[in-house]
């Protein structure tokens, strides 16, 4: 059984004048799978906090319904399973970070004693165990957002949903939200939460899906997405020019730094290029596949006219191979590296022969 599960959602939000339709969210429809983390994207106004609204029974859906472990999305036995940090959370401002959670235990009914070692262990997790004591009038954004995300997990949830959870959070922050989120994943629970930063879903997600002006675009596989194959590769070298190493019939070649970047189109290409370059007498100091990132796939669908839910998307050019052979496309523009992993051959028998 799905956690959560959108079953051809829509809402529509009319003018009041003339009856005009403003906007239109849906028809959507995917499903959140259990003890997963799934991420929601899409760029500012695509629909992403009403999805959310609709969800936590803030919005009644104009068609369509969501389910929460099976039971209506406004209902108690959904609601008690449920955490859920909005995206603009409002606090009694004169209560301390430790008398607010507790606040939020007793509308959960948990017992006194109970209610306060949960908060507590709570603040610690987030990170404000010294602001315990601290009206929630002096905190800072980023304060704000760690407090909110204890009293999101103050009923011991089954299903955490958070709109925008990273946002004004400074790098430390981000880092200790997002180690948080994975050890909720470790202990079964299901995250469900939006975000723009992409480089911290591609971190800790297991699936996203993308929005954009009311219509999903995608759900897949951050993996899927990711690719296990080597768009190209660079190879960084020391003790020989650009120039020269162009000389050696090396097509796609190009200056970072002090280093010059031999490009190659893929892994059988490695070894021939490698040893061109030391045979002139330069010294290898990388060797980097370029993988495709989540951004690459993100601006596909949103600007690039994503396909149908699931797709991949389309194969990126090549460089030039070592022989001079015209390549479609210059080596390294627009793509992000990732360092080789150990598990990889081909890089193992390159560190040999180095």
């Amino acid at each position: 059984m799905a956690v959560l599960d959108f079953q051809d959602v829509s809402k529509v939000f009319k003018s009041s004048l003339r009856g005009r339709h403003l906007y239109t969210l849906g028809p959507i429809g995917f499903a959140v799978r259990p003890g997963e983390i799934f991420g929601y994207l899409g760029p500012n106004g695509a629909g992403k906090t009403t999805t959310i609204k609709v969800a936590m029974g803030l919005l009644k859906p104009s068609s369509g319904r969501v389910l929460i472990f099976g039971h209506p999305a406004d209902s108690r036995e959904a609601k008690q399973r449920v955490g859920f940090l909005p995206e603009q959370p409002y606090f009694y401002q004169h209560l301390t970070g430790l008398e607010m959670l507790t606040f939020y235990g007793d509308l959960f009914g948990l017992a006194r004693r109970e209610n306060r070692e949960r908060a507590g262990r709570l603040l610690e997790a987030v990170g404000l165990q010294a602001a315990a004591d601290t009206a929630i009038s002096k905190f800072s954004k980023g304060m704000l957002q760690r407090i909110g995300l204890a009293q999101a997990l103050i009923n011991d949830p089954d299903l955490v949903v958070l709109d925008e959870p990273l946002s004004g959070l400074d790098p430390v922050g981000r880092r200790d939200i997002r180690d948080l989120i994975l050890s909720l994943k470790a202990k079964g629970k299901t995250i469900f939460f939006s975000s723009h930063i992409l480089q911290d879903v591609e971190m800790i997600c297991d699936r996203v899906a993308i929005l954009s002006a009311g219509k999903l675009l995608a759900v897949t596989d951050v993996a899927e997405v990711l690719e296990r194959s080597v768009r190209w590769i660079e190879i960084q070298v020391d003790g020989i020019s650009v120039e020269a190493a162009k000389g050696l019939g090396l097509a796609a070649v190009s200056a970072a730094g002090d280093k010059t970047v031999v490009s190659v189109a893929d892994e059988d290409a490695v070894n021939g290029a490698i040893s061109l370059l030391m045979g002139a007498g330069a010294r290898v100091a990388a060797v980097v596949p370029m993988r495709r990132t989540l951004e690459d796939y993100f601006m596909s669908q949103v600007v690039g006219g994503g396909a149908a839910s699931g797709a991949r998307p389309p194969d990126a050019p090549r460089p030039a191979d070592p022989a001079g052979k015209p390549g479609p496309q210059a080596a390294g523009q627009g793509r992000q590296a990732a360092p080789p992993r150990a598990n990889d051959s081909l890089f193992a028998s390159v560190r040999r022969e180095v």
